[in-house]
């Protein structure tokens, strides 16, 4: 009897060991990577904890054990963090005239995938994404002017998004349908990486969109070489570059908070509704989305459906492109799209004014 046991006392504790680091995952938004950056790192982990409890739940109910309570038990207890990656809305949405359709994609500089230099042409970009229906677009990773301002005559030419915020040398652009009041925009130190605000005039009332873009981890190139070359863990090289990417990932994770808190700063001190769309370069297990969604409507969480992955690089499972919205809104929909180049994914919302 104990040697038939022994593999289910292995598998336990492995169950246990799993059920600890999820445990951990959810206190990663709630705790500074300033303070103890690894707990960052372990929420990183989460779509694959998450995916290991499921499993662990289909295992032991084929073995017809108990156990999988546990792992139920502990996913329960994460609603919420479950909620962000997979939305379970699958009602179809009914868009209301008044509705407001936003799309925040970070473009990769309009350029081929695996290619710096190439561009893509206007006979490219149709069917890329939806022009046609849009009333607000925010770009991270927009072409500098030399070769920006050949796509913003693009869309403006081809879509109802005639009002354009885009500063000389930046890389973050709004694209509106609605008038603009007032801008502005401000940029981090590598000029990379930043905010931008617009006031637009929607229906007689005011909103502010904020399109914002924090810190990159920088580590896709590093884990782009490891996985040509394979990871053998017997190797230095593989471990100093391991390294690296953790010390890469520490830095920036510290970054994205001050950068977070800055424009958490100014979400507050809006005299207008909010919408807050871009490229956090966080997952929802961290806690610089914990301190921007304060106040604010995950439109994934409120409308999504199926699996929240807008990353489509070299990580996989990494859902860091978010649409939010202040109390003032109703969101209505939500859509993850497809790109045929980039490394990410545009992501739709689709929000509407209530109340006076």
């Amino acid at each position: 009897m104990p040697v038939k046991n022994k593999p289910y006392r292995l598998l336990r504790w492995i169950n246990l060991l799993l059920i600890l680091v999820t445990l951990l995952a959810y206190l990663a938004p709630n705790v500074s990577p300033a303070t103890f950056w690894p707990l960052s790192f372990v929420g990183l982990l989460y779509p694959w904890l998450l995916l290991g409890n499921i499993l662990c739940i289909i295992g032991w109910l084929m073995l017809r054990r108990y156990y999988f309570l546990f792992s139920l038990g502990c996913l329960l207890l994460g609603w919420s963090h479950f909620q962000s990656y997979v939305g379970l809305h699958f009602a179809s949405p009914v868009f209301p005239e008044d509705s407001i359709r936003a799309m925040t994609f970070n473009c990769y500089g309009f350029r081929h995938e695996g290619e710096t230099g190439v561009r893509l042409t206007t006979d490219e970009l149709p069917g890329s994404f939806p022009l046609e229906g849009m009333d607000i677009i925010c770009f991270q990773e927009f072409p500098s002017p030399r070769h920006g301002n050949y796509f913003v005559d693009y869309i403006k030419s081809n879509s109802p998004l005639k009002r354009v915020v885009y500063q000389q040398g930046g890389s973050l652009a709004i694209f509106s349908r609605f008038p603009v009041k007032a801008q502005d925009t401000h940029y981090f130190p590598n000029r990379v990486n930043g905010y931008q605000y617009a006031d637009l005039e929607v229906d007689g009332r005011m909103i502010r969109l904020f399109n914002i873009h924090l810190q990159s981890n920088s580590v896709a190139g590093i884990a782009d070489q490891v996985a040509k070359e394979g990871a053998n863990l017997q190797d230095k090289k593989t471990w100093m570059r391991i390294r690296g990417m953790m010390g890469r990932y520490k830095r920036a994770a510290v970054q994205r908070v001050e950068q977070a808190e800055e424009i958490a700063q100014k979400i507050k001190e809006s005299p207008y509704p909010v919408l807050l769309c871009g490229d956090f370069n966080e997952i929802p297990q961290s806690y610089a989305y914990h301190i921007l969604s304060q106040g604010l409507q995950d439109a994934f969480k409120t409308s999504g459906k199926g699996l929240g992955i807008s990353y489509n690089g070299t990580i996989p499972a990494l859902r860091i492109d978010y649409v939010m919205a202040g109390p003032e809104f109703k969101v209505l929909g939500h859509r993850i799209g497809r790109a045929r180049f980039s490394d990410h994914f545009p992501v739709y919302g689709v929000v509407r004014l209530v109340g006076e």
